[in-house]
């Protein structure tokens, strides 16, 4: 099992898109997969219309919990957009446990996947510099995708992420802990490729600019975001199909 994070500090550039579409690509290549929302925000968790088992049983009561050990495999449930597929919803109680300073909490989610059948985890984290929610993520992931617009917001956004992710691995260093976590690369969505803007080819120049940039850049169609509103996988539509050929090609890179 190999366990993504979907990650960068400024909001509205694309995370839970990238996470979604990861997950989603992930799911038709016929790897079981699931899908976290760690986002109090609850946007992925909106945008597969997902319901918890039970009330109360989303995300947030892994990491308000002791002894969480195979807690993921329970609350993960069905996604009706494709049978490879499960989610662990999110809900706005989450944001509490930013103020939880209970010892171990960062490592509960980590703990609640053994055990979990599955072959891709991808999280959706917060937009958020460390904090118990981020380090959950950090902790759990083997790996982080920055995902972005070609924005300033966005370029920022990924630069603070990495800065983060960096103080993570400076942390483990220091405690004499194997360092796992690496950078997976930098997914660009929503690129107008026809008329691209001197604003968009700057910021892509100074994604490329740092090694990690994934190729192709994800081409803006209006779809996702219709698609987004009513609950639907974009994936299912012809207007859909420049932006799942672009994920699928990324996701086969990020999982190699």
């Amino acid at each position: 099992m190999r366990v993504f994070g979907s990650y960068n500090e400024s909001g509205g550039v694309g995370k839970s898109t990238t996470a979604v579409s990861l997950a989603m690509v992930s799911a038709e290549e016929g790897h079981r997969t699931v899908l976290i929302d760690l986002d109090p925000r609850g946007a992925t968790t909106k945008w597969l219309d997902v319901e918890p088992k039970e009330e109360g049983l989303h995300v947030g009561a892994i990491l308000a919990n002791d002894e969480v050990e195979g807690w993921a495999k329970e609350l993960a449930v069905p996604s009706s957009w494709h049978p490879n597929l499960r989610v662990i919803p999110s809900h706005r109680s989450v944001s509490n446990r930013e103020k939880d300073s209970s010892q171990g909490l960062e490592l509960r989610l980590k703990e609640s996947l053994i055990g979990l059948d599955a072959d891709v985890v991808i999280i959706d984290c917060p937009n958020r510099q460390g904090g118990p929610l981020t380090l959950s993520a950090f902790y759990a992931a083997d790996a982080i995708v920055y995902a972005t617009s070609a924005t300033q917001d966005g370029v920022d956004g990924v630069e603070g992420a990495r800065k983060s992710v960096a103080e993570f691995r400076r942390l483990r260093e220091r405690q004499g802990a194997t360092v796992d976590l690496v950078e997976a690369g930098i997914v660009v969505g929503n690129v107008n490729e026809t008329i691209m803007s001197r604003v968009a080819i700057n910021a892509i120049g100074e994604l490329r600019e740092t090694g990690l940039l994934l190729t192709p850049i994800v081409p803006s169609r209006t779809i996702v975001q219709e698609a987004r509103t009513v609950g639907q996988w974009y994936g299912n539509f012809r207007k859909g199909e420049p932006v799942v050929t672009a994920y699928k090609e990324i996701t086969r890179k990020v999982l190699a």
